[in-house]
């Protein structure tokens, strides 16, 4: 009698440990989720890449030569090895080129420009994807303004004037960036003539806080990119034009989606590697996450108990970010860029959102090897080529 006991406590025991494997992993990655995606964090300067200067060589145009030596720490971090990036010494900034890796870790780079004062050898660097950290820095006259939302809710504004008062852009930052990340893009539509205004939204330094700490991929965030359309139509525009990069192009699809007639008002938009589908996000980046301790990828099952979690414990509902499912969102004309190396929304997410979602019938710019929202720093040239090119057809859709 005894021995037929077995099977039961055998049963019993994996049924057990199921329980343990999947409410245990559920809670441990929906935790991941909302740290990597959820949480609310203002721009952070101390998390750059940092280093110091070995050599430089630059001559009164401020080009040449820099060799530059990461800290410890980031000494095998490669993403910024094929990218036009910023570094930040004092009150100066030096933008460079692509590394070419020495052996003892140093990175030799062509400095492209030196804002400031020239830097010396022993010098201390911060690294900054964004190249540029005001529009002044890039080149652009701006003016430190305010956006008010009807709700009597203020937001810190760049506005970097145009020519003329017809033409507009808003640009809409990513989660935990600030509104530097959109100077890349800014540099051709002012460029072209737009005036720009680069915008915050709640949870930014000087904007009001989310209520409960977490962002919302474009369900709440929207009105703030509806009050700066606003504030662009009482000035004279008629041709508006929206771009957002990462959780900022799931704010500008969110205010498509809910803005009503200002979203009539918008001739086209560009977003750069944009949360399209939050769900697609966590199902396509945990592809390169694995269980901890063994090291074997996440099954799929265990997937959609921790996106139950996040629902339960976060009151997420997907349906309400899944911007790739809403026929008809996009009627103006669409540009998008993707980096093939993205493992913060990998290339699928963005696949699916242009080939069979809101997006199809887009033009779609895959930029190969570049990681998040690197587009530009990988092919500054044609990335800003692109957009120019964008811009005309905006002008002939008109």
């Amino acid at each position: 009698m005894r021995r037929r006991r077995w099977p039961w406590v055998l049963l019993f025991l994996g049924i057990a440990l199921a329980g343990v494997f999947y409410l245990g992993g559920g809670w441990y990655f929906s935790g991941l989720v909302y740290q990597d995606a959820l949480k609310a964090e203002p721009y952070d300067p101390s998390t750059l890449q940092r280093g110091t200067i070995r050599e430089i060589d630059v001559d009164e145009q401020g080009e040449g030569t820099i060799t530059i030596l990461p800290a410890q720490e980031d000494l095998d971090d490669t993403r910024f090895d094929d990218a036009v990036i910023g570094l930040i010494v004092g009150e100066s900034l030096v933008v460079v080129g692509p590394a070419v890796r020495g052996t003892d870790g140093t990175q030799e780079r062509e400095v492209r420009s030196v804002v400031g004062v020239t830097p010396q050898a022993g010098d201390s660097y911060g690294l900054t994807r964004d190249v540029w950290l005001t529009p002044e820095q890039a080149g652009m006259e701006y003016q430190d303004i305010t956006v008010t939302t009807p709700e009597g809710e203020s937001f810190p504004t760049w506005l970097i004037p145009g020519r003329g008062d017809r033409r507009w852009a808003v640009l809409t930052h990513g989660k935990g960036a600030a509104r530097s990340e959109m100077l890349r893009m800014a540099r051709p539509l002012h460029e072209a003539g737009f005036n720009v205004l680069v915008i915050t939204y709640r949870g930014d330094v000087g904007a009001p806080p989310y209520e409960d700490g977490m962002v919302t991929f474009g369900r709440d965030e929207w009105r703030e990119l509806g009050a700066a359309v606003e504030y662009a139509r009482d000035q004279g525009a008629t041709t508006v034009v929206l771009g957002g990069a990462s959780h900022g192009g799931a704010v500008t699809l969110g205010f498509l989606d809910r803005g009503a007639g200002l979203a009539a008002e918008v001739d086209g938009i560009i977003l750069d590697a944009p949360a399209s589908s939050l769900e697609d996000v966590i199902d396509e980046a945990a592809e390169f996450r694995t269980l901890p301790v063994v090291g074997l990828p996440i099954p799929e099952s265990l997937e959609d108990v921790a996106k139950w979690m996040v629902s339960f414990r976060y009151g997420v509902d997907f349906s309400e970010v899944d911007y790739s499912g809403i026929e008809g969102l996009v009627q103006d004309p669409l540009l998008v860029f993707q980096g093939t190396g993205d493992r913060t929304v990998p290339q699928a997410v963005n696949d699916r959102f242009m080939t069979t979602g809101s997006g199809r019938g887009g033009d779609y710019v895959l930029v190969d090897g570049a990681e998040h929202v690197l587009a530009w720093n990988v092919d500054p040239e044609g990335f800003e080529e692109r957009i120019t090119q964008f811009l005309d057809e905006v002008r002939a859709n008109r």
